[in-house]
């Protein structure tokens, strides 16, 4: 997070705002509370494209469907909707000690309204400043870099990558043994799989 400056300041109700940094970062903040959600440009970027399926489940819940939706946005910051609250919350997650994915107190809970008036900002937003059209969701360009990745796997395991890493060689090494000039029979093939570390153990 940086000190830029605001290039845009939107109203959401109440003591809501949507601001919208320079450097494209853009933050959702009670002023009155001081809670807040943060977004990068490709967090913003994923949140936005799940608009219709929050919107979606909004409504379903309006009408008493049981819903417990979260979805990941980047980072540590996941969006819920569920039956409990008729609020839209975008809250950081930890992992606890069980390894399971759990919400936090940091972030915001928007209402309904709030809502609506937040998916008009996103409209001015891209009327406003154009450059957030051009800003696109983050896509590492192999598994290994997925993992890595802060924005998209922010809870990755030293044995997860591992893995991971294990797959992909033995990906190329069926690769390898596929492409080569001699024919190389079934069970050879199955054989030389067999031995590979990421299948044995």
């Amino acid at each position: 997070m940086s000190l830029s400056k605001i290039v845009l300041s939107l109203d959401l109700g109440g003591t809501r705002r949507l601001q919208v940094l320079e450097n494209n970062e853009v933050f959702i903040k009670d002023l009155a509370s001081k809670k807040c959600a943060f977004f990068t440009p490709p967090r913003w970027k994923r949140f936005v494209r799940l608009i219709n399926d929050i919107e979606e489940q909004i409504q379903l819940s309006l009408v008493g469907k049981p819903i417990n939706y979260a979805m990941h946005i980047g980072g540590t910051w996941h969006v819920l909707v569920n039956n409990k609250f008729p609020t839209v919350d975008i809250l950081c997650w930890y992992e606890d000690s069980k390894a399971e994915l759990k919400p936090t107190r940091i972030g915001i809970a928007l209402t309904y309204p709030n809502w609506d008036k937040l998916k008009n900002a996103i409209i001015d937003v891209e009327n406003e400043i154009p450059a957030m059209l051009a800003i696109s969701s983050c896509w590492p360009d192999s598994q290994v870099d997925h993992m890595f990745c802060d924005e998209c796997s922010s809870f990755h395991k030293v044995e997860d990558v591992t893995d991971v890493k294990a797959a992909e060689a033995a990906e190329k090494l069926t690769i390898d043994i596929g492409s080569c000039d001699d024919a190389v029979d079934f069970t050879q093939r199955q054989n030389m799989l067999r031995t590979h570390p990421f299948f044995f153990r």
